[in-house]
Parts: C-alpha cells; sequence; structure tokens
C-alpha cells in the first residue's frame, strides 16, 4: 500500500510539474489562499452569502482588471477610474460597449478638482505623486499633466452608492490617499473585499507610500482584516524591489 501511494503521489507531483512549466497550475476547491484573488473573492463571498455586484476598479489603466472582472462575477457592475486622457481613450476603445461597464476619466484620492499628474513612459506607472515607489526604484523620469481628481465619498454620495462589494486599488503610490478619501464609506463599512497595491510592509524612506502596514492601520479599526497577498513580480537586482497585491474582507458579525 505505501508503494502504491508513493506511487501515486510521485505521478500526481511529476504532472503538476509538467503543467506548470506549461503555465497551468491545478487548485483544489479547497486549496490555499493567495493564488487567485478573484476566486479567493468568490470563495468567500459564497461562505458569506455576499452577493457580488459591483466592482470599482482604481487606476484602471487600459482595461485589464476591468475586463477580467466582468469575466468572474457576471452579476457585477464594473466602475472603472482612469484619469490620464489617451489611457482613458484606449480603456474605453476597449470595454465602452459593455453594458456592465462604466468609464470615469478622472482619478480618486483626497481633493476635488484638478491636480497634478506625473506621467512616464509606461501608463502602468502613472501617479499622483513624484516619488512613487517604483518610480525612485528605477528613478524613471516623469512629464507632468493636468487631471480631475475626485474623492470615494463625493462621487459615492453624488451618484447615491451606498455600498461597492469590491475596490480594487492600483495608483502608483497613491493607494492610502484613495482610501482616506473614502472615511466616511469605510465607516459604513460600504466595501466588503479591498484589494490593493504594495510594495513592502513599511514605507520606504525617501518615496511616497507603497507600504502595506499603514494601509492596515487605516482598515483594521472599521473591521477589515487582511485575507493573502499576490505578489506580481520581484526586482532582485540591486536593492530588492516587489510588486505585490493585498486583500482585506470585511466578515460578517460572529453570531
Amino acid at each position: 500500500m505505501k508503494v502504491m501511494n508513493f506511487i501515486r503521489s510521485r505521478i500526481s507531483n511529476l504532472t503538476k510539474q509538467t503543467l506548470a512549466r506549461r503555465g497551468i497550475v491545478l487548485l483544489r476547491p479547497k486549496s490555499k489562499f493567495g493564488h487567485d484573488p478573484w476566486i479567493d473573492i468568490q470563495r468567500l463571498a459564497d461562505a458569506w452569502n455576499y452577493s457580488i455586484t459591483s466592482f470599482f476598479d482604481v487606476g484602471a489603466n487600459d482595461g485589464e482588471t476591468a475586463l477580467s472582472a466582468l469575466r468572474q462575477f457576471p452579476r457585477a457592475r464594473v466602475t472603472s477610474f482612469e484619469p490620464h486622457p489617451d489611457t482613458f481613450s484606449r480603456l474605453i476603445d476597449r470595454l465602452g460597449s459593455e453594458i456592465r461597464f462604466t468609464g470615469v476619466n478622472a482619478a480618486l484620492g483626497t481633493e476635488i478638482g484638478e491636480v497634478e499628474m506625473f506621467e512616464y513612459h509606461s501608463s502602468k506607472i502613472n501617479s499622483l505623486t513624484a516619488c512613487a515607489p517604483y518610480a525612485v526604484r528605477h528613478r524613471a523620469k516623469s512629464e507632468r499633466i493636468l487631471v480631475q481628481c475626485q474623492t470615494l465619498d463625493a462621487y459615492c454620495e453624488y451618484n447615491h452608492i451606498d455600498q461597492v462589494d469590491i475596490l480594487k486599488l492600483d495608483t502608483e503610490g497613491y493607494d492610502l490617499m484613495v482610501l482616506q478619501g473614502g472615511r466616511a464609506m469605510l465607516r459604513q463599512q460600504a466595501f466588503k473585499f479591498i484589494y490593493v497595491e504594495f510594495n513592502d510592509l513599511r514605507p520606504k524612506e525617501g518615496a511616497f507610500g507603497g507600504g502595506l502596514t499603514p494601509i492596515d492601520d487605516l482598515l483594521r479599526p472599521r473591521g477589515y482584516r487582511f485575507v493573502a497577498s499576490y505578489t506580481d513580480y520581484i526586482v532582485t537586482q540591486g536593492e530588492l524591489f516587489a510588486v505585490s497585491n493585498a486583500l482585506f474582507a470585511l466578515p460578517p458579525p460572529p453570531v
């Protein structure tokens, strides 16, 4: 029996390794959290009897996350916020015909009105701060443009939105500021899941944002709990630099 179990285990491991080399990962229904944030969110939503009908995509870029959200959550309406005019045009070209999609040509932060944005060679690292962690780490040069900015609270109040099931943030160091602009919504526990980019546990000296601890300090008193992290990539040459995301969830009150 031990020999047969060993053979089965060996075959299973070899199969997984072969598939992994081709970019395919097999996950059991009860596998660990931390592989796919959307699957993890759906698992928690099912366990807590939450419905997923609204998704805010803050820092949408050209719509990759919005497209994934539309596919993963077929009942959800996706609202994407992208301040850069050229990037927003690409976003609308890609998803503007989707009936469950709304594009908003504005940033989210702590101010309302016109603000400076720092644009780089890649639209993925555009930011409202001149010293975002990625830009500081790679010494990237930027140009300044003016864009429109809103706060989460003001946008939701104006549009009569009292609940957002998933709030995704990818704003290159500005994520904490976005959350601070939604303090009223956080106090009301209006978000069920928050998915936010970070680079380290604590902010790096000389850079603005990117720390996970200050975000947890803001969310935890409002009832949110850290679930898992998801690392996109790590730069190993020179000073270690990681681009990761963290999932926070609002559990239901204990019975």
